[in-house]
């Protein structure tokens, strides 16, 4: 596997290192160990570095192939959120085993992904269209007055959907870093 050091790593220029607090961080982090691994970085405690940092960071010692295959994984994690995933995106997935395989060509590939992307944009305009047919139908409801209250409600809440949209992308990103670390530990 991959190592690097922290001279190394800081000529990646990562531009959360703008901050002096984050660069004295790394200076006491990197200080720790000679060389690290995509493993070492990945394990790093969340208190210390954020999972999108730890991500970034990793990326720069792991091979493409397996780049790829965690986004399969990743792409699986987030059809298992769907009740009916559309067949277009799993056969993405699948043609990307595929291709990684040699089984199929680059053209095959972007075909899949042209499907996966209809797929989502066919998706993302069902979503609109629901969007759109209950805002119709809150207009019919007295607008003004449901408008009103959302404005209240929202103005509370601001900072606890904020608090929760910080804490679903943390565990989004924390469940990215589960999977690239069972990926990289089955390969060694």
């Amino acid at each position: 596997m991959k190592t690097i050091t922290l001279k190394a790593f800081k000529k990646l220029n990562p531009c959360w290192l703008k901050s002096d607090e984050k660069s004295s961080k790394l200076e006491e982090i990197g200080s720790r160990k000679e060389r690290w691994s995509a493993i070492d970085i990945l394990e790093l405690p969340k208190e210390e570095v954020s999972a999108e940092d730890r991500l970034w960071s990793a990326r720069w010692l792991i091979d493409d192939k397996i780049m790829h295959e965690f986004a399969c994984r990743c792409a699986e994690e987030a059809l298992k959120l769907v009740e009916s995933p559309d067949p277009r995106s799993v056969a993405a997935i699948a043609a990307k085993r595929a291709w990684l395989r040699g089984e199929i060509n680059d053209e095959q590939l972007a075909a899949a992904r042209a499907a996966a992307r209809d797929a989502a944009q066919a998706a993302a305009r069902d979503a609109a269209w629901d969007a759109a047919q209950a805002a119709a139908r809150a207009a019919a409801w007295d607008a003004a007055w449901d408008a009103a209250w959302d404005a209240a409600r929202a103005a509370s809440r601001a900072a606890a959907w904020d608090a929760a949209w910080d804490a679903a992308w943390d565990a989004a990103r924390e469940n990215q870093i589960r999977l690239l670390l069972e990926l990289l530990k089955n390969i060694d």
